[in-house]
Formats: C-alpha cells, sequence, structure tokens
C-alpha cells in the first residue's frame, strides 16, 4: 500500500494526465469527478491505460478494467494502489 503523500502525488499526477493528456473536461474537474460523464470511452481507457503504465510502471489486469474502477480518479488510483502493493 502507497503512503498517504505517495498516493496524493500520484492522483495529482492521475488528475494531471486525464485533464491534459485524455479528456477535455472543465476547471472543476477533480478526483471525485465521474470519468465517464467527462468523456471517458474505451479508446480514452486505452490511452489512460498505456500513460499509467508508463508514468507509474502499474500495468493493470484486463479482468478489473470494470466501470466500477474507473468511475473517478480516486477509483482508479485505488485499483492502482492495490496492484501495485498487492
Amino acid at each position: 500500500m502507497a503512503t498517504n503523500d505517495a498516493q496524493s502525488s500520484r492522483k495529482t499526477k492521475l488528475l494531471e494526465l486525464v485533464s491534459q493528456d485524455v479528456l477535455e473536461v472543465g476547471p472543476d474537474f477533480n478526483s471525485q469527478s465521474n470519468l465517464f460523464d467527462a468523456g471517458l470511452d474505451s479508446m480514452a481507457i486505452m490511452q489512460l491505460l498505456l500513460l499509467i503504465e508508463q508514468n507509474f510502471g502499474v500495468r493493470l489486469p484486463s479482468a478489473k478494467l470494470t466501470q466500477e474502477h474507473f468511475s473517478s480518479i480516486d477509483d482508479l488510483e485505488r485499483l492502482m494502489d492495490s496492484e501495485a502493493g498487492g
């Protein structure tokens, strides 16, 4: 499990990646915003998976690529934490 500082840093980086490289989001977009409402689709998920692997060295298993795990940055960060630590 990542420390609180590491989680915060990773969450900030995920927000940056999503808002700058994956989706066009408004200024009120945050770690609890619904990614699907913001436009996340299958192509954006693939792009995000590549960015996660490149930036964090975490490969997410296909069995865990569910809407539940990709609902928000917070949900995605928890999944990354479980995969990196477990």
